[in-house]
């Protein structure tokens, strides 16, 4: 079951002193240029404008290339299907998703932060839940989508607590650190967040970061893929070479910075 819950984010920008914008919706697709499609299970972001407006403005002059963000799945896979020429970027839980139903989605490149090309997600809770019985009906907040979410949560549950997840809620929030912060306000007894995250918080918000404790981890994954369908063919080598050298100029790691990475790697 899913939850949203304005009061709570509009309480949280009023005291951080700040304004997010709305979420808003992907613009058509081009068809006109090489492009980027872009959807990510692992975060919900909430100004699709500012990151198509970034990466355009950024590849203007280096390729003339595109990207176009997908708030919806089903919109994203519907693109997908046989359509060769273009760049995919997704989390790699997706593409597994993918692999399944038989779309032939390869790997080409992988995100990187601060070195790292994996990360776990963590289920962290307060000092009243102390183990994973305790979270018999209660909400558990995570950004992304709620089918990814529910993933999450029965792996680090593991199938001797499986019982448990007809009696979790999942409440859905933009960022990891909103997720965090839902304990703190009540809005949620634990929260699913990366472990970078979790650093995150101990930097922003210590007293709170020290109240929380680990209940949990899932299996280690993918930051995000960059993958194309089958053996990328000469335009998409160059799309993925443009996406490769970001990192190289200013403007492109403020792009990536976005994405929430730091840069791209051929996976070996």
């Amino acid at each position: 079951m899913k939850r949203n819950w304005p009061v709570f984010f509009i309480f949280f920008l009023f005291i951080a002193g700040g304004c997010r914008p709305a979420r808003s919706i992907a613009p058509p697709f081009e068809e006109e240029a090489p492009s980027f499609y872009f959807f990510n299970t692992e975060s919900n972001i909430n100004n699709f404008v500012s990151l198509k407006m970034g990466f355009d403005i950024y590849f203007v002059e280096r390729g003339g290339y595109l990207i176009q963000p997908f708030d919806l799945r089903e919109n994203f896979e519907a693109v997908i299907q046989g359509k060769k020429g273009y760049v995919y970027l997704l989390s790699n839980w997706h593409l597994k998703e993918l692999q399944r139903k038989h779309i032939p989605l390869e790997i080409a490149l992988i995100a990187t932060s601060k070195g790292n090309t994996m990360q776990r997600k963590v289920l962290s809770a307060g000092k009243d839940i102390v183990n994973f019985d305790m979270l018999k009906n209660t909400v558990v907040a995570a950004a992304g989508s709620e089918e990814y979410a529910q993933g999450i949560l029965k792996q680090i549950l593991g199938k001797e607590h499986e019982a448990l997840f007809k009696d979790i809620k999942i409440l859905i929030v933009p960022k990891d650190i909103d997720a965090l912060l839902a304990i703190g306000f009540g809005m949620a007894s634990a929260a699913i967040s990366a472990e970078s995250g979790l650093e995150k918080l101990a930097m922003f918000n210590p007293n709170h970061f020290r109240e929380l404790h680990s209940l949990g981890f899932s299996e280690k994954d993918y930051l995000l893929i960059a993958a194309t369908l089958k053996k990328p063919d000469q335009k998409e080598v160059q799309l993925l070479e443009a996406l490769r050298k970001m990192s190289e100029a200013e403007a492109g790691r403020e792009n990536l910075k976005l994405l929430g990475i730091d840069g791209w790697r051929t996976l070996k």
